[in-house]
């Protein structure tokens, strides 16, 4: 079913014809007795076409050796074929001029035509040269179905120009988007409409199509199609369609699609800006400001130079929410310490270093002495405030060898490294000592908290040497010290358990 847009233009009874002098030269050039002296005279009939001819003839485009100064010596030397399609080319730009409303941007449309066009013809040269004429035409007017749709229906066709004008997607993305078809659908019924070849109007009919999309091989049609194509990708660039960086990923395609080497490439592209602007000259076109091949390379290495900024910073961003992220993992959120999971990490890698560098390991673990008391007479947010305190008081412990962790609920331990068993009871002591100074505002009291402390210590040699074995020697002292009367320490060396006691300070109710 046809969208309404192109049963708009379809119905609409004012759409232009061709030229008298373009309709004449078609019929005269599909005769078999074709004389160049006839067809010179039919042209001859518009002066204004027979010098844009001549001007065109003789420009870099062409190429051509000497100065063409007569139309028949311009038949002769390009050829019927050549001259009947600039003859049809500047019939229809001067028809599409006809097209005219406000809030289109023609000079853009122009742009993009013309470099369509000149592309499409400077890649015949090195793709298949006979299709030369037929691909400037084709790159001309790929695009004329946009001018159809906001001359004929502009209050559907208005939204896309929007929409395009935004710079945040492509022209016939936006169309099909809003409409449900592209320009390339009302253009190739523009030019089956004004009797253009088939595989003409086919390869317009498929111009913005991938050029992975068939039709493949090395048939005229498929390489006009193909090369349209190519052409049309190369214009998103030039027009800045595309962000320029994409030209390499571009140039890639075509080099691939179309079998050209890169040199000749880019041969075409470096060529490309002065062609565009001597066409737009002959044909009395506004195209705007156009982009050089080296505008491009430099839009392009600003671009890279932005990304790879952008892509550092963000990768910068990405570590440091990694970081973010893998702190948290490994931090209790109460006490801002390290949690269970990181302290179980860190024990068997110390445990590994005792083993692989010969130095000794400790483990301390301290337990708040009455905190389900505390909890019941000054409430849970004394509690918390007390763990809190504990954490901040470990992590002036904490160094290279000396690891703090909440182990769970009331409870915190501290990993040792290379310290003997004298040197880890004294820690353990300055700890408790520690706990017992801190102390908890509850309205107009300071409440004080102590901690019952038991500790183990393992030396490398020792054949059960495990973070279990370390555990559970840490928590059999840990048990003695609560059960001998809280606020103490008790110490497990290899062979013994030393014991200090403190006197013990009970939590008073309110």
């Amino acid at each position: 079913m046809a969208a309404p847009i192109l049963e708009r233009i379809q119905k609409a009874d004012n759409l232009p014809t061709l030229p008298a002098v373009a309709i004449q030269v078609l019929e005269m050039t599909r005769a078999d007795d074709l004389s160049v002296t006839d067809i010179a005279e039919v042209i001859q009939q518009d002066p204004a076409l027979t010098g844009k001819l001549l001007r065109v003839v003789n420009s870099s485009l062409f190429g051509m050796a000497r100065q063409v100064s007569s139309l028949p010596q311009a038949m002769v030397v390009l050829g019927l074929r050549t001259v009947k399609v600039m003859v049809l080319s500047f019939s229809l730009v001067d028809l599409s001029k006809q097209y005219k409303r406000s809030g289109f941007d023609y000079p853009l449309y122009w742009r993009r035509s013309l470099t369509t066009a000149v592309s499409a013809r400077l890649l015949a040269d090195h793709v298949r040269k006979n299709l030369a004429e037929e691909l400037f035409v084709a790159g001309l007017l790929c695009d004329i179905g946009a001018l159809a749709a906001i001359q004929f229906a502009p209050e559907l066709y208005q939204p896309v120009v929007d929409l395009h004008g935004k710079k945040t997607i492509r022209l016939h993305v936006a169309e099909q988007q809003q409409l449900g078809l592209t320009h390339e659908e009302i253009s190739a019924l523009l030019l089956q409409r004004w009797s253009l070849p088939n595989d003409l109007c086919e390869a317009v009919r498929t111009h913005h199509h991938a050029l992975s999309d068939p039709p493949h091989g090395h048939d005229a049609p498929a390489v006009l199609a193909l090369t349209l194509r190519a052409a049309a990708l190369l214009a998103d660039v030039f027009v800045s369609d595309v962000d320029a960086s994409y030209l390499p990923r571009i140039s890639q395609e075509l080099t691939s699609a179309l079998s050209i080497t890169a040199p000749e490439l880019d041969r075409v592209l470096k060529e490309l800006d002065t062609h565009v602007k001597q066409v737009a000259s002959l044909f009395a076109i506004d195209i705007g400001q156009t982009l050089s091949y080296q505008d491009i390379h430099a839009t392009a290495a600003s671009q890279l130079a932005d990304l790879t900024m952008e892509a550092e910073l963000n990768a910068q961003r990405l570590a440091k929410q990694n970081r973010t992220l893998a702190h948290q993992a490994a931090t209790d959120g109460l006490t801002g310490i390290a949690n269970r999971a990181a302290l179980d990490e860190r024990l068997a890698a110390a445990c590994k270093r005792c083993r692989d560098e010969q130095i000794p390991i400790g483990l301390i673990l301290l337990d708040l002495d009455r905190f389900k008391q505390l909890n019941d007479i000054f409430g849970h947010s004394a509690g918390d405030e007390a763990l809190r305190q504990v954490g901040r008081l470990l992590k002036e412990f904490q160094t290279e060898n000396r690891f703090p962790a909440r182990y769970g609920g009331e409870e915190f331990a501290v990993v040792v490294e290379n310290m003997s068993t004298a040197e880890l009871r004294t820690l353990a002591e300055e700890l408790r000592l520690g706990v017992s100074r801190l102390r908890i505002i509850c309205g107009s009291r300071h409440v004080p908290f102590t901690t019952s402390v038991g500790a183990a210590h393992m030396k490398p040699g020792e054949p059960n040497l495990s973070s279990a074995t370390l555990l559970e020697r840490a928590d059999t002292c840990l048990y003695q010290a609560k059960s001998t009367g809280r606020n103490r320490v008790m110490c497990a060396g290899s062979r013994r358990v030393s014991e200090s006691d403190a006197e013990t300070e009970p939590l008073q109710s309110a």
